[in-house]
């Protein structure tokens, strides 16, 4: 008898932290976060076009990108899937990168910081500033 309670007891320990994680991780998978998304042309110096949106728990960069666009007829913008890399960026706006013009659109976290990834993979935090500058290469 001593042996079944025991062995109900460990069970029932081993399953409540499991319970506990799971009950947390379902609260966060249904939260939203704030993003803000500059779009900046370092070449004619125009001023910023800034936008709201956000993403879902641990949701990429190109979700929000295209629920801003479903939302705002002022941001539009085009990737191109790459075989080894996923989605890059090619254009915003109209303006698309060229190789000839070593023009690329550039992805940062505000102030100034490259983003280490392209917007397929890239995970914002809640209320990053994500800036796309359009700029040049040398």
């Amino acid at each position: 008898m001593a042996l079944a309670v025991t062995m109900i007891l460990s069970t029932v320990l081993l399953l409540v932290p499991a319970l506990l994680v799971q009950a947390e991780s379902s609260e966060a998978r249904s939260k939203w976060s704030p993003i803000q998304l500059s779009v900046e042309n370092a070449i004619e110096s125009t001023p910023p076009l800034i936008f709201k949106g956000s993403v879902p728990y641990r949701g990429v960069l190109l979700g929000a990108m295209l629920r801003i666009q479903q939302e705002n007829s002022n941001f539009r913008f085009e990737t191109r899937d790459d075989i080894n890399y996923g989605p890059y960026l090619v254009s915003v706006n109209g303006v698309a990168g060229n190789d000839t013009a070593h023009t690329y659109w550039q992805l940062l976290r505000y102030p100034n910081m490259p983003l280490d990834r392209g917007v397929g993979c890239y995970i914002p935090g809640e209320n990053e500033h994500i800036i796309l500058r359009f700029t040049t290469w040398d």
